[in-house]
Formats: structure tokens, C-alpha cells, sequence
């Protein structure tokens, strides 16, 4: 099934909501079927395929609005949903090294927001959050530019303390009550892009049980008709209730706050030294040698991460 949206833009796949960039009408075809839907003023629909590529007939009305990542990196962006911590932190980076930036991306994602324990203890997540801290200042005093170094500091402390918060299930899963981030581009041209699947999953259970059950059914058309059922429920569910999205909004706001509010972090690794990356290293094989078998595998790693050679 394919897209064409007013602007011209066209492609197959999943769909994302972006305010503010121009039209209200997309038209949803296949050989058998098209639907012509209407959005409001305010809203666009681009569509992004399976594997994440958007074939742009013209490509000026959308790269005008964004900075595209550069996909040599290593290791690509890890965020924690909030659009306002997570763009501080990709603009902090923006003119730091590759090295660099994936280094600081790796502690939101091995550090804070870890999607399994993998063995550890409650007591070792929560040190292991303590130690991505401690690289984050690292981080901050040695590449971060000084006139970004306090609100990278302070949007890295905020997703420790969202770590901390977090859940973790017998089978070592952690949940942090979270959303998944649905960006375009990078760095200071960050967009914002609403996931209307998350939309549904928040707003209106019971059609997100539907569309999960049009995903899961075992035919040639799940796929499809599992996405225009999607693509059909926002286009109603916006006209119906234009507030469904500023509703939506807010309510990821104060569920980040109650989470941050007074939440502690864990202070197990405040005293390594961050002047050097000797005395930091130093300062974690002093803590190995006195704690052994405490946070062995993470240390070890930390320990023989190329970075800090």
C-alpha cells in the first residue's frame, strides 16, 4: 500500500505525524482499494517503509525543516522520549567527534535506560546508573562546549533519575513508563513527529487492542489493514476531539515530572575523579578491587571500551 500525500511527498510504510508543515489530505491506494483522508490544518503525514527509508518525490519540503543524521556513525541516537531533554542533548553534541557523540549516547543506553538487567541486581542497575553519571561528567568537562555543559548536565540527570524510577520484571525487563521517540533529523534541527501508534496505545485502548489484532493476524494483509485501520482511527479520532492531541501531549509531560520529582540518584561511583581519562579509569579499577564480583561484567566492559585508551 503506498501514500500520497498533497505536498507531493509519497511512500510506503508506517505512518508519523508532524505539526506545521503544511496539508491536511492524504490518499491511501492499493491496486484494489484508495481512500482520500482529511486531517487538520496544522498536521502532515509522511510515511516511513519498514526499513526506514521515505522515497521523496520532492525532497525540498521536507529537508528545509530538518538536518538529516549522519548514518556513519557507529552507534545511532538513544532518547528517552521527552523532545525537550532529548534535544538539548543532541545539541550539545552536534559539533563534538563521532567518537565522542557515540560515547555520550552509549550512557543513556547501556547506563540509564538499559532494556534488560541481564543479571544484574536491583542494587547493581541502580550503581550502573550512578557510574553513567559520572561519564556524563566526564563528558560534560572534557568535549561538551561550555555554553551547553550545564543543560547537558541537567538533561543527563534527568533521565537518570526516569532510570531510577524504573520497573524491572521477573525476567529482568525494565520498564520506565516511557514512550518511544518518533524524531526527524538530528542535533539543533531535531523535529518533533507524533507517534500516532502511541497516540492510540495512551488515548484509546481499545481501538490499539483492535489494531494489534489486525497486526497479528496471520494473513497476507495484516500488515495493511492493520495501518489503515490506524490511519482511519487518527483521522477521526483529531476531527472528533481536536484537544486528543494536546491532551496526549500533556499527559507524557506530567508523567515525567511525577517520575523526576524527588527522585534520588544512586552515589556509588561520586567519588572517581573526571579530570582525566587515567583518573577515571584508575578510579573504577579501585572500585573493582575492592568491591569484586559487584557490577563485574559492566566495569569490565567500561574497562576495555576503546574510548578511553
Amino acid at each position: 500500500m503506498g501514500v500520497k500525500i498533497d505536498n507531493g511527498i509519497s511512500a510506503a510504510g508506517n505512518s508519523i505525524y508532524s505539526s506545521k508543515l503544511g496539508t491536511n489530505r492524504i490518499q491511501i491506494s492499493d491496486d484494489n482499494i484508495s481512500e482520500t483522508l482529511t486531517f487538520p490544518d496544522d498536521a502532515v503525514l509522511m510515511n516511513i517503509s519498514q526499513e526506514g527509508k521515505m522515497k521523496v518525490e520532492d525532497s525540498s519540503a521536507i529537508d528545509k525543516y530538518i538536518k538529516h543524521f549522519d548514518k556513519s556513525l557507529n552507534h545511532m541516537p538513544e532518547y528517552c522520549g521527552d523532545f525537550n531533554i532529548d534535544k538539548t542533548i543532541a545539541s550539545a553534541l552536534e559539533n563534538c567527534s563521532k567518537e565522542e557523540q557515540a560515547f555520550a549516547y552509549d550512557i543513556i543506553r547501556k547506563n540509564f535506560l538499559v532494556k534488560n538487567t541481564n543479571g544484574m541486581t536491583e542494587d547493581e542497575r541502580q550503581a550502573n546508573i550512578s557510574l553513567g553519571m559520572k561519564k556524563a561528567e566526564y563528558a560534560a568537562e572534557s568535549f561538551i562546549s561550555e555554553d551547553n555543559r550545564q543543560s547537558f548536565m541537567n538533561a543527563m540527570e534527568a533521565i537518570a533519575k526516569m532510570a531510577s524510577a524504573g520497573k524491572t520484571d521477573e525476567n529482568g525487563n525494565v520498564d520506565y513508563g516511557l514512550r518511544k521517540a518518533s524524531y526527524l533529523g538530528h542535533g539543533s534541527g531535531l523535529v518533533y513527529t507524533t507517534n500516532d501508534e502511541d497516540v492510540m496505545r495512551v488515548m484509546a485502548p481499545e481501538a490499539y487492542a483492535e489494531y494489534q489484532r489486525l497486526a497479528k493476524e496471520n494473513t497476507a494483509d495484516a500488515g495493511r489493514n492493520a495501518q489503515r485501520y490506524q490511519a482511519m482511527w487518527y483521522a477521526q479520532a483529531v476531527t472528533n476531539d481536536p484537544t486528543m492531541i494536546e491532551r496526549y501531549e500533556q499527559r507524557f509531560k506530567d508523567n515525567i515530572a511525577r517520575i523526576i520529582s524527588g527522585q534520588k540518584i544512586d552515589s556509588t561511583f561520586n567519588h572517581i575523579k573526571t579530570d582525566s581519562k587515567t583518573s577515571f579509569i584508575e578510579g573504577l579499577m579501585a572500585f573493582q578491587s575492592g568491591k569484586q564480583g559487584f557490577l563485574e561484567n559492566v566495569i569490565r566492559a567500561e574497562i576495555g571500551q576503546k574510548f578511553w585508551r
